[in-house]
């Protein structure tokens, strides 16, 4: 068949938002009962208005009923939902926040229906002798605002369905918990620790404690709780696992890159000989998304998921020698590596991503003294309904290192158009539009795994740009930091530089970039367009904008928002509100919608607790007050992101039609 010829961003796709929407699965966790060593992971279900579905890998049936919601919301963000243990399966149902056990097919909560306690819970452990008690994050909603959230650690006794404290203090209001696991023999605990105004990724801190039982109560207590790693406001340690009733591992960012060290009695060390420029770990956004998994019984050997040109690397690292070993495929390239779980001597679960293929739950085995890897899919989110989309569609990602400003290099990556049905543009001479993505976070990486929405645009002409600008994580301590005090000022003029490097300026119309992005990139879009220290909102340099349920008003978001990000903000703009109440005021895109040129486009989900409604209320208001161009839709029933089929396709329409709009050239 004759290739075709059609304005940019008008080319005929397969890829619909039908296509998108309809089967749309990905993955949560995948995780292992290390007694029966079966497998099981949660998949999310947009069809199934977002459930999270908990599986068996051996029966391919649901642990829980179909009502059931293998979700948590501690830390709002949640992770961290369910665990096994020796055939017993242990989850929390967002339902209704309690914990459940299944074994056998036969279902139990294991934490009590009290109306007047408000209980989440997340991140589980089992005592590895008495096996009935769990340690767990607390999160108490009770007093719902997020001043008043407290945080700890607390045992679930599955037995008497009871739940008891054992790791609280009394400013619970500005404390976080994560990872609690115990020692193979059961007498030491491990967990992860910080407080406001740090992030995990800023300031956690390991501590280590001694466990007591007692055989009169059946219960377990903590003493000797001690700091072994992390510093406030400095370092993080996060991901304490066991390699030995002596010896813990974690990820520490001491050297500027979080590399792999070790805890003992006489010493905490890096593992690694020297340091490695490449992180080991993503920010735990998430809880229990672990980087390593040990491969032997001795914990010896580890297989570690480093970050270099922002794309994943598999090491596998000798712990007594501090050496590494890249592990590699020719017909498995990923990208994107999560959730890394032990299964047996070599062998490894976790959930991979490539550019051209869907994200699967995968187990791999490690042979010989190369480590030559096999990996096997266990569970692929490609759809089992929809018509295959034609080959060659996929237009692949290039990784970019664009200097700017002289010699600061910001990350990018480029996707061009792409569709075999088509050779070019019927316009002589026509540059493609671009579509310029702007990450979450702020703390966060655009990963280069293939993303349906991405090629939905790609196929129909538009180039794609996605900018992982200073503060993104995966790049080194110091690249995140660049943000600190600046966020609205160098991550909008990083995006702008980056579509007016020379690289890119060669490929795409920079006269006619959309930017787009959701929650911190939904503020630095709305930055970009508006704020006074903004160069493109004064030139109107964008021509089109997609805020999705981005935030407008800083104080209203320190006031607002969830306990987890209560107080990230003040390093992101250099203090407090009352210590520098100028520059919250002028980062606020809602104080400048005069200046807001570009045509807007808002998209907010009407229960999201992170970025409350009112963010786009109050910006849409300011638009249509200065005689601007704004479009909002509000979906019922969708938090922060979209887990419905109905909005993943609406938002999906939403965004083509509004750049049809606003950028593509008439035939």
């Amino acid at each position: 068949m004759a290739p075709k010829y059609a304005p940019y961003g008008l080319w005929e796709s397969p890829i619909t938002a039908d296509a998108i929407a309809q089967d749309s699965v990905s993955l949560g966790a995948i995780f292992v009962d290390p007694i029966t060593k079966d497998i099981y992971y949660i998949e999310q279900r947009a069809s199934e208005g977002g459930r999270c579905v908990l599986m068996s890998n051996q029966t391919q049936k649901e642990v829980f009923g179909k009502d059931f919601n293998a979700r948590t919301r501690v830390h709002e963000y949640g992770g961290g939902a369910a665990i096994a243990y020796n055939g017993i399966v242990y989850s929390s149902n967002f339902k209704d926040f309690r914990v459940y056990a299944a074994k056998d097919g036969k279902i139990k909560p294991i934490t009590s229906e009290d109306p007047n306690k408000i209980y989440r819970y997340a991140d589980f452990c089992v005592h590895p002798v008495h096996t009935d008690l769990l340690v767990a994050i607390l999160e108490d909603h009770t007093n719902d605002t997020p001043r008043t959230v407290r945080n700890s650690l607390c045992i679930i006794d599955s037995t008497a369905a009871t739940v008891a404290s054992l790791v609280s203090t009394e400013d619970a209001q500005s404390e976080f918990y994560a990872a609690p696991t115990f020692s193979p023999s059961g007498d030491k605990l491990a967990w992860q620790f910080w407080k406001h105004p740090d992030m995990p990724w800023e300031g956690g801190q390991i501590y280590v404690a001694d466990v007591h039982y007692n055989s009169d109560t059946h219960k377990l207590s903590l003493s000797n709780a001690k700091l072994v790693a992390g510093e406030a406001n400095n370092i993080s340690a996060c991901y304490p696992l066991w390699a030995s009733n002596d010896k813990l591992l974690f990820t520490s960012d001491k050297s500027k890159f979080a590399n792999l060290w070790e805890y003992t009695q006489t010493c905490t060390k890096p593992v690694l000989s020297s340091v490695v420029q490449q992180d080991f770990c993503m920010p735990s956004w998430i809880l229990g998304n672990y980087p390593f998994a040990f491969l032997d019984e001795n914990g010896t050997k580890a297989i570690c998921v480093a970050w270099r040109g922002g794309r994943s690397v598999l090491y596998v690292v000798d712990i007594a020698t501090g050496s590494y070993v890249e592990i590699t495929d020719e017909s498995f390239d990923f990208v994107v590596i999560n959730h890394v779980c032990r299964l047996s001597d070599y062998t490894f679960g976790f959930t991979g991503w490539q550019s051209n293929a869907p994200g699967a739950a995968m187990l791999c085995t490690l042979t010989g003294p190369s480590f030559v890897p096999n990996f096997q899919v266990l569970r692929s989110t490609a759809s089992t309904s929809a018509a295959p989309f034609p080959a060659g569609i996929i237009s692949l990602p290039t990784p970019l290192e664009l200097k700017v400003a002289g010699d600061k290099i910001v990350y990018a990556v480029y996707y061009a158009p792409n569709n075999p049905a088509y050779a070019g543009s019927s316009i002589p001479g026509e540059k493609p539009p671009c579509v310029l993505g702007v990450h979450g976070g702020p703390t966060g990486l655009e990963t280069q795994n293939l993303n349906w929405v991405k090629q939905y645009f790609t196929s129909r002409g538009y180039a794609w740009l996605d900018v992982n600008y200073s503060g993104s994580s995966c790049y080194g301590r110091a690249y995140v930091e660049r943000l600190q005090g600046n966020w609205g000022i160098t991550d909008v003029s990083d995006c702008i530089d980056a579509v007016q490097s020379p690289q890119i300026c060669s490929l795409v119309d920079t006269k006619r970039t959309a930017i787009r992005g959701g929650s911190a990139g939904g503020y630095t879009t709305l930055a970009a367009i508006s704020l006074d220290s903004s160069a493109a909102s004064k030139a109107k340099f964008f021509a089109s904008a997609t805020n999705s349920y981005g935030i407008s008003n800083m104080e209203l978001f320190a006031d607002d928002t969830h306990k987890f990000e209560l107080m990230y903000v003040i390093k992101l703009l250099g203090g407090t509100k009352e210590e520098i109440p100028k520059v919250w005021h002028d980062r606020s895109p809602v104080y400048f919608s005069a200046n807001i040129k570009t045509p807007l486009l808002v998209l907010q989900g009407n229960d999201d607790a992170v970025v409350p409604p009112a963010q786009s209320w109050t910006i849409i208001d300011g638009v249509i007050k200065s005689k601007g161009h704004v479009e909002a839709h509000f979906f019922d029933g969708e938090q922060h992101g979209w887990r419905t089929s109905e909005t993943i396709k609406k938002a999906i329409e939403f965004e083509r039609e509004w750049y049809e709009k606003n950028m593509v050239r008439p035939t």
